[in-house]
């Protein structure tokens, strides 16, 4: 089997010759959305139900392959764009999705007042731990000289003109959509993976080392994106698998190290480029994280693009693998055979069994009593869930409030004995012998509660709003 005219790798877990662990599971793991399922085969446009604190919508692409039934666990792949781009950049992807039955959901970033983009990989951090991420920190080429050109709105601030992405947790907007896609369709949890091209391929080591998201992919799929120079961090997770593509002739996010020494890839697309780690510096942390020997090697013809080809670390653990592969003549793009080696990738991986997700929500099954699709019954506990989070609280303010108004009672009655007249804001002594006045000195924030409580309980105060005089004792 040939991709037009490139060969067809072997499946890779069989090419390094690593038999599956058996604390991997080969077994669907059905999501809570099989016999729920909300969407027919084919494509479809959605907005995404999450939305962050500013109230950008977005919107996802999903396509269902052609025996889809919503009966049948099938693998999902999460495809993230590029920067600029949208949930339309990966036709190819998703036609192959359709003919070869896994789904494939492509969401759009946020684009804030810019373009969509994904935050992560240190897009947004700059500097970082080896230093400012872009060769024109300052931004001296930018017109007019000094101005921060792709400093996003939600970023607020930029702290150099390395930022390039959304400030907006993308984090946070992937792990709401995989959310909802559980609980609306079909899905083998134990075969989710990720994939993306460029700014998204740069996301995707975010999702692999942040704790809401490491634990819930079987596999990630970057195309021609590695992580900021200082941002190479290992899988949360692992065993965590990794398919890693890069084009020979990318001159914007280049796989080889500009000076061998320090392991960072230059973009040499753009006078003042950004940096990145080099794509051998990028694999070797991760077989390291994955307990693989130390050594990638290759492998073998005639699986050897352009020259150049793909090599692997063997004996990782857990049934993981780790492959970099360097398009022989390509560039910044992905590769005609690209989405054939993500279903080959697909194919020989799962999830490890302690990341599998949890049993299905007590309120999926109300849903189905119901007649809720399983989306809507996640909302309404949500909504019901705060409602009893606010209820609650008010219970404990109520509460709060009458015992600070005994104790506020039984300090008037003290202070009454003493011949003092308390007014809303501060207690005084009254008119003494011989007529003068004096301030007691009392540590009214001591003994009152807070601005924000003692405004609610003042409605109900008799002394709230006017001094309560008593006449003063005698000597």
């Amino acid at each position: 089997t040939r991709y037009g005219h490139f060969p067809l790798p072997r499946p890779l877990g069989l090419m390094l010759g690593q038999p599956f662990a058996s604390s991997v599971s080969a077994d669907p793991v059905p999501s809570w959305g099989c016999g729920r399922s909300a969407h027919s085969p084919g494509s479809s446009d959605r907005t995404m139900r999450y939305r962050p604190a500013s109230g950008q919508p977005t919107q996802y692409r999903l396509m269902l392959p052609q025996h889809a039934d919503g009966k049948t666990p099938l693998p999902l792949v999460l495809s993230f764009h590029g920067w600029a781009g949208n949930l339309s950049e990966r036709p190819v992807l998703l036609a192959h999705g359709r003919q070869h039955g896994y789904i494939v959901a492509a969401p759009t970033g946020f684009a804030d007042d810019l373009w969509p983009s994904w935050n992560g990989g240190g897009s947004t951090r700059s500097p970082g731990r080896l230093g400012a991420t872009c060769l024109d920190p300052t931004g001296s080429l930018f017109d007019p000289p000094g101005t921060k050109g792709y400093c996003y709105a939600s970023c607020g601030t930029c702290d150099d003109a390395c930022w390039w992405t959304t400030c907006e947790d993308s984090v946070a907007q992937a792990a709401a959509l995989l959310d909802e896609l559980l609980g609306d369709v079909c899905v083998d949890a134990s075969r989710v993976f990720a994939t993306g091209v460029s700014n998204g391929a740069i996301f995707l080591y975010e999702l692999a080392s942040d704790p809401r998201t490491a634990g819930r992919f079987a596999g990630y799929a970057p195309v021609v994106g590695s992580p900021h120079a200082g941002f190479n961090a290992p899988p949360l997770h692992p065993p965590a698998a990794f398919f890693g593509v890069w084009g020979e002739l990318d001159t914007t996010v280049p796989p080889a190290a500009a000076n061998a020494s320090d392991g960072v890839a230059v973009d040499t697309s753009y006078a003042g480029g950004w940096r990145y780690t080099a794509a051998r510096a990028v694999t070797a942390r991760w077989a390291e994280a994955n307990g693989c020997r130390p050594e990638p090697q290759p492998l073998g013809q005639p699986h050897s693009w352009g020259g150049r080809g793909c090599v692997g670390y063997q004996f990782c653990a857990g049934g993981s693998e780790v492959v970099e592969c360097v398009w022989g003549g390509g560039g910044h793009d992905a590769p005609p055979w690209a989405e054939d080696a993500l279903l080959h990738f697909m194919r020989h991986h799962v999830a490890h069994a302690s990341r599998l997700p949890p049993p299905r929500p007590s309120y999926y099954e109300a849903a189905q009593r119901g007649g809720l699709s399983a989306g809507d019954a996640a909302e309404v506990a949500l909504i019901a869930t705060a409602v009893v989070a606010l209820a609650a609280a008010a219970a404990a303010c109520v509460v709060r409030c009458h015992r600070r108004r005994r104790q506020r009672q039984a300090l008037l009655s003290s202070l009454s004995q003493r011949g003092i007249s308390v007014g809303p804001c501060a207690p005084r002594a009254s008119a003494g012998r011989g007529g003068s006045m004096r301030t007691a000195s009392l540590p009214v924030v001591a003994v009152l509660e807070p601005a924000a409580e003692e405004m609610a309980c003042q409605m109900e105060d008799p002394w709230a709003g006017g001094a309560a005089t008593v006449p003063p004792a005698a000597d």
